[in-house]
C-alpha cells in the first residue's frame, strides 16, 4: 500500500461510525510545529512540508487525556491504549459511569481517551531546525486539521509526502470565538522536491525519532495525582512523585496516600473545578490548538 492510498484509508477508519523515577525529557522547542500566532494578530500563514515514513500514512495516530494541571491545559498520552497498561484517567471515567447517574455520565467524558495525530513535518521557516512534530486532534465532527489535509489530498490524489514530487502545504490560522489561534485553512503549493541541499534531505528523512521521543508518557503514580487535582513535582527525598499542594503541609505523605485513593468523589469534585476553570477562561478542550509539553 502507497502512501496515499495509506492516508485515504485511514481516515476513512477513523470516521466510520462507531456504536522507579519516569526520567523527564528535556524539551526543545525546535522539537515542535505549533499554530500560535502572537497576541493582537487575528491571522496568518505557516509553510510547511509533511515528510514520509517508510511504510503507510504519515499520520500516526495516539490516544491521549487532556487535563488542566497548575492553570494549563497539558496532554497525556493513555497508558491503556498506549501501553497496554492501568490508566488513572480511564479508571476515574469508569468509576463516574458505573453510578449509572447522568450527571457523572456527562462528568466521564472529561475523561475520554481522545484520538489524535502526529505527523513529522518541516517548518520552511524555520528549516535550519529540522525535522519537527505537529501534533492535532481527531475531529468527529469532521471539521478538524485532519480533514481539511484530507480534502486537499483526496482532490489531488496525489502524495504530498513524496521527496521529488510532493508539495509544501501553507497553513491558514485564524483566531475563533474564544480568540484562540486555530487552523481555518490548508492550501497545497505546486509539487517540488524536499529540498535542493542533497545533505538537508538526507538528516530529514533519516530522522528516526518517534512522537515518545519528544512527548513523554507518564507512570500511572504521575497520572494519579493528577486525576486527584493536583500538581506532580519530584521529591528528591522520597526518591517519587508527590503532589505539590500538599508538600507544605503536616502530614502530607499520608494525606496525598488518602487522597490517591480511588474515589468517586474527589475524581467530581476535581473535574467540577475544571469545568469551572475552562468557563472562567472561555478555553476549551475541544480546539485543534495544541498545548506544548512542558
Amino acid at each position: 500500500m502507497n502512501a496515499l492510498d495509506a492516508m485515504l484509508a485511514q481516515y476513512e477508519k477513523n470516521n466510520a461510525p462507531k456504536y522507579e523515577k519516569q526520567e523527564a525529557k528535556t524539551y526543545d522547542l525546535k522539537n515542535y510545529f505549533n499554530t500560535y500566532i502572537p497576541e493582537g494578530v487575528k491571522s496568518g500563514t505557516k509553510t510547511i512540508r509533511i515528510l514520509p515514513t517508510k511504510n503507510g500514512s504519515p499520520f500516526v495516530e495516539m490516544y491521549g487525556h487532556k487535563v488542566m494541571v497548575d492553570g494549563e491545559w497539558k496532554t497525556f498520552p493513555c497508558l491503556k491504549h498506549e501501553k497496554g497498561e492501568a490508566c488513572p484517567f480511564c479508571e476515574a471515567r469508569q468509576e463516574l459511569l458505573a453510578t449509572g447517574k447522568d450527571s457523572d455520565k456527562e462528568l466521564a467524558k472529561k475523561y475520554n481517551a481522545r484520538l489524535m495525530y502526529v505527523v513529522k513535518v518541516i517548518d520552511r521557516d524555520k528549516e535550519e531546525e529540522g525535522v519537527k512534530f505537529w501534533r492535532f486532534n481527531h475531529d468527529y465532527t469532521k471539521g478538524g486539521v485532519y480533514d481539511k489535509l484530507f480534502a486537499m489530498i483526496s482532490a489531488l490524489k496525489k502524495d504530498v509526502t513524496s521527496p521529488e514530487t510532493g508539495r509544501d502545504i501553507v497553513v491558514t490560522i485564524s483566531r475563533n470565538q474564544n480568540n484562540v489561534p486555530v487552523v481555518s485553512g490548508i492550501q497545497a503549493l505546486d509539487p517540488s522536491v524536499l529540498s535542493e541541499d542533497e545533505t538537508k534531505t538526507s538528516d530529514w528523512l533519516s530522522d528516526e525519532r518517534t512522537w515518545e521521543d519528544v512527548y513523554s508518557v507518564r507512570t500511572y503514580d504521575y497520572l494519579a495525582i493528577i486525576v486527584r487535582g493536583y500538581t506532580p513535582v519530584w521529591d528528591k527525598d522520597e526518591k517519587c512523585f508527590v503532589a505539590k499542594e500538599l508538600i507544605n503541609e503536616s502530614e502530607a505523605k499520608n494525606k496525598l496516600e488518602s487522597e490517591l485513593t480511588m474515589g468517586i468523589e474527589n475524581v467530581k469534585s476535581n473535574i467540577q473545578a475544571q469545568v469551572a476553570t475552562e468557563t472562567s477562561t472561555q478555553a476549551s478542550t475541544e480546539e485543534d490548538d495544541d498545548d506544548l509539553p512542558f
